[in-house]
């Protein structure tokens, strides 16, 4: 198997852009990357993730090392890629602002990203469809694995106090900026007066204790540790986006689907069984977030698991696209979403 291993500090520095971390921007030049240590680049297969006979056709993914990805590295440790042919080549990026680039100079054949990316890169016009979901919010008020997090003795009391407040975020303009504003407003506050400054999720909880930000907005593994400090959960922003809120999708390159269609449908059926053994096998899931994160195992075995579903809900993608365009991060809800859903199982 391609094993990766990456210390939470690094993990930090590829959260940037995607669930629950949500990335500003789809422009900037694509990067040839460097693989992940421990994955092998070549893997008997060409560029296009093609094969000879007899040989494991390579996928690269492009992805950030938060919970969403355990699945697909638990379908590995399973054989359900071995199954179709298949092994998977996963390397952690700077974000969507590189990996998009690259997946469309085919330097990558699938690309985990937040929900937002994708509406952005959609909207301005980048041949990407979204071919599977990549994490849903738990739908849970008190369960979600992204969350609002104040000071014990905080007079901030729910979402609508954060007015006149900084809340830090790991990306301005992005995913969980989105979440927090529908946060704010559902709890009659005005988003516009919420200062939201950029921190690294393990920056996040330090800052709040030395009162450098008021409210921090982070996801698992981080918003376990900062309940289990002490701190106070005040509100849901995924949930409150919406309760079936696709957090993060995997992309592909229309290209990609024109011209390799088996293989493109192949992937999108190991990540489907991946996520639904996940779903039924909770502990073998949390297991395998070891091979990629230095993780303590209490935290492992006590953090709130993504969500995972099929089908992409419309209602939630319209909120989902609806949240960034209230947000400023698109200007059209509807050209986030046109074409971006490919149901390639059907």
């Amino acid at each position: 198997m391609n094993r990766l291993r990456a210390t939470l500090a690094t993990a930090a520095a590829t959260m940037l852009l995607l669930t629950g971390c949500g990335s500003g921007t789809t422009s900037g030049a694509a990067s040839s990357e460097a693989p992940a240590k421990g994955a092998d680049s070549t893997a008997n297969s060409d560029s296009s993730g093609t094969a000879a006979d007899g040989e494991l056709k390579t996928v690269r993914v492009a992805a950030v090392p938060v919970v969403d990805v355990a699945a697909i590295y638990l379908g590995e440790e399973k054989g359900f890629f071995a199954e179709k042919g298949m092994t998977i080549d996963i390397q952690f990026t700077t974000g969507s602002s590189i990996s998009i680039p690259a997946l469309l100079q085919d330097q990558y054949d699938m690309v985990y990203t937040g929900s937002v990316n994708a509406f952005q890169a959609r909207e301005k016009g980048l041949p990407v469809i979204a071919v599977a979901e990549g994490g849903r919010t738990t739908g849970e008020p008190g369960a979600d694995h992204g969350g609002i997090v104040v000071p014990e003795d905080s007079e901030i009391q729910d979402a609508g106090d954060l007015e006149g407040k900084s809340v830090a975020v790991n990306a301005v303009k992005g995913l969980h900026e989105a979440a927090i504003r529908q946060s704010v407003k559902k709890a009659g506050g005005d988003p516009d007066q919420v200062n939201f400054l950029e921190l690294a999720l393990p920056d996040m909880q330090p800052a709040l204790e030395r009162g450098s930000v008021d409210a921090i907005s982070t996801s698992e593994p981080f918003l376990g540790n900062a309940k289990e400090a002490g701190h106070r959960l005040i509100a849901d922003p995924y949930i409150d986006v919406d309760p079936e809120f696709v957090t993060a999708v995997y992309l592909t390159s229309e290209q990609k689907w024109s011209q390799d269609p088996e293989f493109v449908k192949d992937f999108v059926e190991v990540v489907k069984k991946s996520q639904e053994y996940a779903t039924e096998h909770p502990d073998e899931f949390r297991t395998e977030l070891s091979n990629f994160t230095e993780i303590d195992p209490e935290t492992a075995e006590t953090m709130i698991l993504t969500k995972f579903g099929w089908g992409f809900p419309e209602q939630a993608m319209l909120r989902g696209s609806e949240a960034s365009q209230e947000a400023g991060i698109i200007e059209d809800a509807e050209a986030g979403l046109d074409g971006l859903v490919v149901d390639v199982l059907q």
